[in-house]
């Protein structure tokens, strides 16, 4: 049979671990939610892995996970997930080496890579539709029908079977994953903030168009974005000075929406100078770390 596959959020060439730009990453959050229904508490806003993921919580009996999800994306992988997947481990991080449930970031890298090892996520041709492999269409309103009463509580022997261990055990060792995630940690974060700030660069960069003679107000406004995109997703990062990174950037979003400039040439001398300043100092500081992990990934630093 063959193999169906869908794409969602994803592009051809794009991998499952680190995101591209500041702004994609807002936007697949804004589509994730969107699209399939869940609510925010429901999955993931680390960048680190380039799609959101969906929570998994304790479910009362005779209820389903996600229950909520629209049938016609129940399709999809990440809402089929096996416990060691879905779940996260203690691990004895802690001090003294007391038991710490692991990171979101951690877990996220872990999911990543084994989506894409196991071939569940294609790098060129996107997301495997499980519920195809059982011969269930989501385009079939038989079918549809079919998904929302399981979803429901209903029996389903068929759905029920469905078994994602059947694409992921494929290496011998079965903590590959989490000890590479382990590994990663460190380097996959500073990667990811390098981009970030790198994108949010170029969009401080290209707030203001002399040809055009952007105006004032919509310099102010793109500004204020980008710093509230940075105050969330830069928020970790380390600083030499006493103002932290949140802080830092609540102080340029507030500024750019409500300080006194009157001309577009006394806003870029004040906060977008500052803005950008920030984020070409820790593009730099952690640029080296985005190479290492592109050329891991056979994909070209951007």
């Amino acid at each position: 049979m063959d193999i169906k596959r869908r794409r969602m959020l994803t592009e051809p060439g794009d991998t499952l671990l680190l995101s591209k730009s500041s702004m994609d990453t807002a936007f697949r959050f804004t589509e994730w939610q969107e699209t399939t229904g869940l609510t925010p508490n429901r999955f993931t806003a680390d960048p680190i892995c380039s799609v959101p993921l969906p929570i998994y919580t304790q479910v009362a009996p005779g209820t389903r996970q996600f229950s909520s999800v629209r049938p016609e994306l129940m399709w999809h992988p990440l809402f089929w997930l096996p416990p060691r997947l879905a779940g996260r481990y203690n691990l004895p991080s802690g001090p003294g080496g007391a038991l710490e449930v692991e990171s979101t970031t951690m877990w996220s890298i872990r999911v990543a890579l084994e989506l894409t090892a196991s071939g569940l996520y294609s790098i060129e041709d996107g997301w495997i539709d499980i519920l195809a492999t059982v011969g269930i269409d989501v385009e079939n309103d038989v079918d549809l029908a079919r998904i929302e009463e399981w979803q429901a509580g209903g029996v389903d022997d068929l759905l029920d079977s469905i078994d994602l261990d059947l694409y992921l055990k494929l290496e011998t060792n079965p903590n590959w994953a989490l000890q590479s995630a382990m590994a990663l940690v460190e380097p996959a974060t500073h990667a990811q903030w390098a981009i970030l700030a790198d994108s949010l660069m170029e969009m401080v960069s290209d707030s203001y168009d002399p040809e055009l003679d952007t105006p004032l107000h919509e310099v102010r406004e793109t500004i204020a974005v980008a710093a509230s995109l940075a105050g969330v997703q830069l928020e970790e990062v380390p600083t030499d000075d006493e103002e932290p990174a949140g802080e830092f950037w609540a102080r340029i979003e507030l500024e750019a929406r409500d300080g006194n400039y009157s001309t577009v040439q006394q806003f870029l001398a004040g906060p977008a100078t500052e803005a950008l300043g920030w984020l070409t100092l820790t593009r730099d500081t952690y640029w080296e770390s985005v190479e290492d992990l592109q050329s891991l990934q056979g994909t070209p630093a951007a």
